[in-house]
């Protein structure tokens, strides 16, 4: 009897021994399991950083064209470059520019990368996105008006010498004047409705809406003398001149408004006055600066 018992009691020693054998590695295998989880997911959020960090843009005025341009392709081309300067220069073909002679188009590239929007400023995301197409519409239709215009994408100005554009001394528009008023007037009336409200609007892509377009032009003169003051009242007449021929020549314009009907607005297309006291006076430069909505 005793002999059975000594068998039964080694039998259960047996057992508990393989069993806690067993146990012990399965605990081993669920530990190195939790180890390979989570060197997954440390693996998975670096390529997922790396992949961001080399397909993103980190150029603001980049990022926001890439939220309109859906049909990139490369193409082999030749450009120039100014790297002093920040400029480069693209042949006139490549962007279907078929004007006789030589033709280039030239943009300034920022020297000092931006961040690019935040995940969580969507509105701001989309005003740049449409700022920067409306603004990169306007270049193309307008590259050839009588007096060159000079287009700033970040900062979403058109610019033109205004003693070019006006008779000396005067805020009389030359014919030349009066032929780029027009040709920008034309431009305008087709896509500030989109932006705007209080006329119809058709072919709009954007989401965005202007608070304001302002027609500008900046003067730098002497207020402590008769012919600076002169000066400071001629910029703001010309800005006045400029701004109603383009709503003569595109009445549209005058309609458009900041705000829906019903509610308290303004025209959209106004006219604003900056001016720098300074003891030397240089000539005057109009700009058409547009303003997205907050």
């Amino acid at each position: 009897m005793s002999a059975f018992l000594r068998r039964a009691a080694s039998a259960r020693a047996e057992g508990a021994e393989g069993e806690s054998d067993y146990i012990a590695m399965t605990d081993m295998m669920v530990g190195v399991l939790f180890i390979f989880i989570i060197m997954l997911s440390f693996f998975a959020l670096h390529y997922q950083k790396a992949t961001a960090s080399l397909t993103g843009a980190k150029d603001g005025q980049t990022a926001a064209l890439l939220q309109v341009a859906t049909a990139l392709k490369a193409e082999p081309v030749q450009v120039e470059i100014d790297r002093a300067a920040h400029v480069v220069c693209l042949p006139g073909s490549l962007v279907g520019d078929d004007s006789p002679g030589e033709s280039r188009h030239c943009f300034a590239y920022s020297a000092t990368p931006k961040s690019p929007p935040k995940p969580t400023d969507t509105k701001a995301q989309i005003a740049a996105a449409d700022q920067a197409g409306f603004m990169g519409g306007l270049e193309g239709e307008i590259k050839d008006t009588p007096v060159p215009a000079t287009v700033n994408l970040d900062a979403g100005t058109l610019s033109f010498p205004a003693d070019t554009l006006f008779a000396p001394g005067t805020a009389t528009l030359t014919p030349q004047g009066q032929a780029t008023a027009a040709r920008v007037a034309q431009s305008l009336s087709t896509r500030l409705p989109c932006f705007g409200y209080g006329v119809p609007a058709t072919g709009c892509d954007n989401e965005a809406h202007m608070a304001a377009v302002n027609v500008q032009v900046d003067a730098q003169f002497d207020a402590f003398t008769a012919e600076g003051r002169a000066a400071a009242a001629l910029a703001l007449q010309r800005s006045v001149v400029f701004h109603d021929a383009l709503v003569a020549a595109a009445p549209v314009l005058g309609q458009v408004r900041n705000q829906p009907p019903g509610q308290p607005g303004d025209p959209l297309l106004r006219v604003s006055s900056y001016q720098q006291s300074t003891t030397n006076a240089g000539s005057q430069n109009l700009s058409i600066q547009f303003h997205m909505a907050n």
